[in-house]
């Protein structure tokens, strides 16, 4: 990072090998969507070139990149739900094409169960306010510590503390048929 910080353009390459994949997960997590996560890679590594000069050198990378990858995804998910208010969605298969099953898969009543509960999941991440869902998805799917998670959205551990709790209770509600 202090190379890149220094204007070295080839110090970009290992600090992305070393880093994409968990600025990838987050994204994922937050998204719900592959190739917006692939995207919000691609943003925070731009922000993160065209930023390397306000880097501290006693800041710590990963946090930093955590940081940026994480504001990322919630411009992202903002952007994103203004521009479906404004669009019709699509049918998923307009050529009307059938999906085959291989053996062992599991039966189309489980799947469409599956797929269900997991639309329901997404909708209620989705309704939590980005803080919250942020600071869900940094415990829940990054398993980091409350400690980290305040660092990385440079706020107290007091509201990193509150949010989740918040968010784990506005979750209880929606998903509360799901716990039978």
């Amino acid at each position: 990072m202090a190379r890149l910080a220094a204007g070295d353009r080839e110090a970009l390459r290992p600090l992305m090998e070393r880093h994409h994949r968990r600025i990838y997960r987050i994204a994922l997590s937050y998204l719900r969507d592959p190739e917006e996560a692939t995207e919000v890679v691609q943003e925070t590594f731009v922000r993160v070139f065209q930023h390397a000069g306000r880097w501290e050198p006693a800041a710590d990378v990963e946090r930093w990149l955590v940081r940026i990858g994480v504001n990322q995804a919630i411009d992202r998910y903002r952007k994103r739900r203004r521009r479906r208010a404004t669009e019709e969605p699509l049918d998923p298969r307009p050529d009307g094409r059938e999906r085959s099953f291989a053996i062992g898969d599991p039966s189309p009543e489980r799947r469409l169960l599956g797929r269900e509960v997991g639309e329901r999941i997404d909708a209620a991440l989705k309704s939590l306010p980005a803080r919250q869902r942020a600071v869900f998805v940094l415990r829940h799917y990054e398993d980091r510590s409350l400690e980290e998670i305040a660092v990385a959205l440079s706020c107290s551990l007091g509201t990193v503390k509150s949010s989740l709790h918040r968010a784990l209770e506005r979750l209880r509600v929606r998903l509360g048929a799901l716990q039978a």
